[in-house]
């Protein structure tokens, strides 16, 4: 996945244009007479100390792309050795604030040393010794492999690990082994560190061979005993202890199985390891996990250089000494850094998003501007940027496994699209645009449901009206959203959160249907499929088995109301099969039809079945679905006749599964008797069109390259000249994080 996100990324700097990227100055010259400067690169691969990739020449304000990469170098000077600078930032003139290190796409913040990977005797990046001797910590021989040997010698050991992010809340874990030694000390164990501010104030797991699990928090030099824990550690064998950190409560864990949970205030300290005198313990591995966020302005990760390579005198700006700085990564503060009376230069890879947690949204025109700050830094360059959203920029997080989610377009020609703001603030948004897709923003957040967490979610837009199912784990609601036709109530949500059953869900997977009278047939997945209806009058009635006494597992169901307020649907089974079956407007389900075999047999594939297309004129629905060998297929019904014989869309596989969706990335409309496919070819991850001629489908057409496609959804849109495209929203890499989905439309006249 990595290295497709990365080709992506050199890709779309390819493609951008000079003036997508470069903008107009804000009024400051490039710095040539001796004064502290700055310059933004554009590529974010380019290397640390190379002359290219640049976006602008040197201290000239440039523009930059929401949601795209991009490189600060900028220079800073100090007046004595300084213990390591923050990167801050300020939006429109508000005030400075200090950047987090954010991973971009995906907010992930996972650290883990593999000490099996470590050479014997290689030098230990990152750990500062508190107390103890330096060589108390050492990568040794074990067998085949390595391990981090830690010895408390005659004093004892306290190290701690400078993680890439501030540890505000956190999960840290060793897998260790005691050593089978007779010594006094050999018995004493070892504890993890965590929290740790100094030596008179931090928290420790003490693990003990005899005594069991202590937790222990340190405050002002007076220890504290907060829990024990009886259990049993073998020495010479292998073991794992995990403590965790979040919201005001704190975890242990022992091999696999929780041992307590209680309130406790926290701190923002290092975690590390003791070891009491004499004693001794191998860890193999040690795992650091901070809670990820999506702030508006980010320090990311580069694949560039290494983190705290030195940088070179690049930049015609200061003319005092130059003393190396540094290439930052994932990281909010410098290493340790003795510029004195000097300068140096400092490059930071950043990104800007267009949506953040909490919804916050940055706009085209918003001006940034960056300095370094903290320890005894002298000053820094201001460095200016000012960003733009490029035309069909939507940002935010797709829907995990979608539906129907738009675009719709109201009689007005105003699009609509469901969608989250980021991976890590799951809220339920309903974006518009009102300039044919160009740019999107979020309607009524105010008022929005307060069931977050896209993880299921199917729509149907009528007589200006958006009815939405939305299914998490433990629920189905359902939610109206009246679009800007309304007559009375335009661009506001009129039911949220309304409860349509409780059922618990083994992956979720759920759609809908609405009828001519206003009722609501929703189809949905708790340990195997239910159907529940509510009624014209409003009220949800129990929810009934779909196939009761059937042998399988069925899911992944997609339905749509054709003519007469039947209800066509069709699913998946987990022995490989694809169904079809309607429910007739007094109730009565017919009976299943088998359409395909060799689905797969896998919770991944549950989503063998896209969306349906229905065409009105002829009464007729397209029932489209992959089998387990990426080939996607389509069968037809029209009216109550038998399905049509099965027709290949495309010779190319069709991707699945890409970012826990369970679906193919797929989408199927159907257009005045001409239907019409996206898709995402599993080889490439390129977006292809192709069309129905007759009795078969037209060679895929590429219309989206150089991304790592994983969802497309769209829909029939009319254009102001009389023109249909077909209008589809796409993520383009996300990794199912943020800042990919993109909107953009295929010519159906020129198809």
């Amino acid at each position: 996945m990595a290295g497709s996100v990365r080709a992506f990324r050199a890709q779309a700097l390819r493609s951008l244009s000079l003036a997508a990227m470069v903008g107009a100055a804000m009024g400051c010259a490039p710095t040539t007479d001796g004064q502290l400067t700055y310059r933004a690169r554009a590529d974010l691969d380019a290397p640390l100390n190379a002359d290219t990739g640049w976006a602008g020449p040197t201290g000239e304000a440039v523009t930059i792309a929401a949601d795209q990469p991009f490189r600060l170098r900028i220079e800073a000077g100090a007046g004595e050795a300084d213990a390591g600078l923050h990167l801050q930032a300020r939006r429109n003139g508000g005030e400075w604030q200090n950047l987090d290190a954010q991973a971009f796409p995906y907010p992930k913040l996972e650290l883990e040393l593999d000490f099996a990977e470590y050479a014997p005797g290689s030098a230990l990046q990152g750990w500062l010794v508190r107390a103890g001797a330096a060589d108390g910590l050492a990568i040794a021989q074990d067998g085949p492999d390595s391990v981090l040997r830690a010895q408390g010698g005659a004093a004892g050991l306290t190290a701690t690990y400078a993680a890439p992010w501030p540890l505000p809340e956190f999960s840290y874990a060793a897998r260790f082994r005691l050593p089978e030694g007779a010594s006094e000390g050999a018995r004493e164990g070892f504890a993890l560190v965590f929290e740790h501010v100094d030596a008179d104030n931090h928290g420790l797991v003490r693990v003990h061979p005899d005594r069991g699990i202590t937790l222990v928090r340190i405050s002002d030099g007076e220890e504290i005993v907060l829990a024990r824990e009886s259990v049993a550690i073998a020495r010479g064998s292998w073991h794992e202890v995990e403590v965790k950190f979040e919201e005001g409560r704190i975890e242990l864990g022992f091999d696999d199985r929780d041992l307590l949970a209680m309130p406790l205030s926290g701190i923002d300290g290092e975690t590390g390891l003791a070891i009491p005198a004499g004693a001794e313990v191998d860890i193999s591995r040690l795992t650091i996990e901070g809670v990820p966020s999506t702030p508006g302005v980010s320090i990311i990760a580069t694949q560039a250089y290494d983190h705290g390579a030195a940088t070179e005198d690049l930049l015609a700006g200061s003319s005092d000494p130059f003393a190396p700085g540094f290439g930052l990564s994932l990281r909010n503060r410098t290493p340790t850094w003795g510029g004195a009376e000097a300068h140096g230069e400092f490059e930071w890879p950043l990104v800007i998003r267009r949506f953040a947690d909490g919804a916050a949204l940055n706009e085209s025109g918003d001006r940034f501007e960056f300095r370094m700050a903290g320890g005894q830094a002298a000053n820094s360059a201001v460095a200016q940027l000012t960003l733009t959203v490029p035309p069909g920029h939507l940002g935010g997080t797709f829907v995990e496994t979608p539906g129907r989610i738009g675009p719709w377009q109201a009689q007005n020609g105003d699009l609509y699209f469901i969608m989250e703001p980021t991976e890590t603030d799951n809220k339920f948004m309903m974006v518009k645009s009102e300039d044919g897709g160009r740019s999107w923003r979020e309607i009524d957040g105010r008022n929005r449901p307060q069931t977050g967490d896209l993880e299921s979610v199917s729509g149907q837009m009528v007589e200006g009206r958006i009815h939405i199912v939305h299914q998490v784990t433990g629920s189905v609601r359902y939610h109206v959203f009246r679009t800007s036709d309304h007559p009375t109530d335009p661009d506001s949500w009129e039911i949220r959160d309304e409860l349509a059953a409780s059922e618990e869900a083994i992956a979720q997977t759920a759609t809908m249907a609405v009828r001519s009278d206003q009722s609501v047939v929703a189809i949905f997945l708790a340990d195997r499929l239910y159907y529940a209806i509510r009624s014209a009058e409003g009220s949800w009635g129990a929810p009934r088995v779909l196939d009761p006494g059937a042998e399988f597992i069925n899911a992944g169901p997609q339905a749509v109301a054709g003519r007469g307020d039947v209800v066509h649907l069709a699913y998946f089974s987990d022995d490989g099969m694809i169904w079809y079956r309607r429910l007739l407007p007094g109730g009565t389900l017919t009976d299943r039809q088998k359409l395909a075999r060799g689905a797969g047999t896998s919770r991944a594939e549950y989503g063998a079945v896209l969306p349906l297309a229905y065409d009105a004129e002829t009464d007729s629905v397209t029932i489209a679905y992959r089998l387990a060998d990426g080939s996607l297929w389509e069968r037809q019904v029209k009216g109550g006749s038998a399905p049509g014989p099965a027709v290949r869309i495309s010779d190319r596989a069709v991707i699945a599964d890409a970012v826990d969706s369970q679906q193919p990335a797929a989408d199927l409309v159907a257009d005045g008797g001409s239907l019409f496919a996206l898709f995402v070819d599993e080889d490439t991850r390129s977006i292809f069109s192709t069309r129905r001629l007759g009795d078969r489908w037209e060679k895929p057409v590429l219309q989206v390259d150089g991304i790592a496609g994983s969802w497309v959804r769209g829909s029939i849109i009319r254009r102001p000249d009389g023109r249909s495209v077909y209008g589809y929203v796409y993520d383009a890499g996300s990794q199912g994080g943020a800042g990919f989905n993109r909107y953009r439309e295929l010519s159906l006249d020129a198809e």
